[in-house]
């Protein structure tokens, strides 16, 4: 059955991942445990030991996934509020989606990542919300209450005063949208399974431009899109799922018969979401080091530099060692390739050898300037002794005389000696 006669069966779903920055001073941790719920990964997509760098018990974890409800969410908006539906009205249309429970991602390196989770009837809904390919956006935003009021809010206020009490702020300082850089895991649920590899590619590559899976698109442009897919059964002889991963989304459609959007969200959220933030963990803890190593203050190089030494050693994970299913590592690859990410890691390592030898040279000068202040004392010592030999002499009798003279020639033929074997 074509897609154009089944489009009314299409569920979406997003996962928005904000980029966000911390300073460790500031992360209110206390606010954090009361207000998100600690989530560790159960997903069997990967490895075991990836899962532990998301364990807050393993003392070499680099973070840890929190769930925020979306009570608390909302909160911001109207207190006391439960809003669960909301509107977005561009040039274009209004559109309708809904806010679920989202995750908060919080990594040591001074990162984290709100990943609103969102679903919607309309593509056109998230296209306007994202507004992809602009750097503003005049989209209007209106919340509905239980007794379908109206209520516009601002974007940026309500992202602003949900994050400031976390002691979260917007990745990038200035006044760009909180969304701009915001990368989107979509998804679309469709109830039939696919014949053939190029439908899920149109399906998936129509997803990423954000607009519906029965829509006439074809671009040729752009260069940084790759494709993964599930294995095709064997019995059924069609795949259940397909992806297309670009820089700034990665976009699922996924088949199932139940249309169970629910599960499918859970899914996505246990087992997709974890992998595309590992690949933005990677990405903005190298930006993060860039933008710290700039504003440096005196005397926390050493702090800086083994927070640098132990992302590059234990925060980065390589595609191999991911997972034991070769189309996750697939994805995984493609989207540290896509972003460049192996270049940006690659600048941390230039920047940890410039730190480094620049904290070397401080070191070499702060001892060389110890060493020429001891080589003053003891020339002013050795000749403050001079003078006091020659005072004892002048005065002295024979015994002084020849006890002066036999310590000299004793010392003299110890370091002869010494020498003498040394050179053996």
């Amino acid at each position: 059955m074509p897609y154009q006669e089944r489009e009314t069966k299409v569920q979406y779903g997003a996962f928005l991942a904000i980029p966000l920055k911390y300073d460790p001073e500031e992360l209110a941790g206390d606010y954090l445990e009361k207000n998100a719920s600690y989530t560790p990964l159960t997903t069997m997509d990967l490895n075991e030991n990836i899962k532990a760098m998301l364990d807050r018990s393993n003392g070499e974890a680099v973070g840890a996934c929190y769930r925020v409800d979306r009570r608390v969410l909302t909160a911001p908006l109207d207190q006391g509020a439960d809003a669960r539906s909301f509107r977005v009205s561009n040039a274009q249309g209004t559109y309708d989606f809904q806010l679920t429970d989202s995750c908060l991602y919080v990594f040591h390196t001074r990162i984290a990542f709100l990943c609103l989770s969102l679903s919607f009837s309309q593509m056109e809904a998230l296209r306007a919300i994202c507004n992809p390919g602009f750097a503003s956006n005049e989209a209007t935003f209106t919340w509905l209450d239980a007794h379908g009021g109206s209520h516009g809010f601002s974007m940026e206020q309500w992202l602003e005063a949900l994050l400031q009490p976390f002691g979260l702020r917007k990745f990038f300082d200035g006044p760009s949208s909180f969304l701009l850089d915001a990368y989107a895991h979509i998804f679309a649920l469709v109830p039939d399974r696919f014949q053939t590899l190029e439908e899920m590619r149109k399906i998936t590559f129509r997803l990423h431009k954000m607009l519906p899976v029965d829509s006439s698109m074809e671009d040729e442009s752009e260069e940084d899109l790759r494709y993964v897919y599930g294995v095709k059964d064997q019995n059924l002889h069609t795949y259940r799922w397909g992806c297309c991963i670009a820089s700034q989304t990665v976009s699922y459609v996924v088949a199932d018969a139940n249309m169970d959007f629910a599960h499918e969200r859970e899914a996505q959220a246990q087992d997709g979401l974890p992998v595309v933030l590992l690949s933005l963990y990677e990405k903005y803890t190298c930006l993060r080091f860039t933008e710290l190593i700039k504003r440096l203050p005196k005397g926390k190089a050493k702090e800086l530099k083994d927070l640098m030494l132990k992302f590059q050693a234990f925060g980065t994970v390589t595609p191999a060692n991911l997972s034991r299913w070769h189309n996750v590592k697939q994805l995984y690859a493609h989207l540290l390739e896509v972003n460049d990410i192996a270049t940006a890691v690659q600048d941390i390592s230039s920047k940890i050898g410039i730190l480094t030898a620049h904290q070397e040279e401080i070191q070499r000068a702060r001892s060389e300037a110890v060493i020429n202040i001891i080589t003053i004392f003891g020339i002013v010592s050795i000749l403050a002794s001079v003078l006091s030999i020659v005072q004892i002499l002048s005065g002295g009798d024979l015994l002084i005389w020849a006890s002066t003279i036999l310590t000299t020639v004793m010392l003299v033929l110890t370091t002869v000696i010494a020498l003498w074997h040394r050179k053996k």
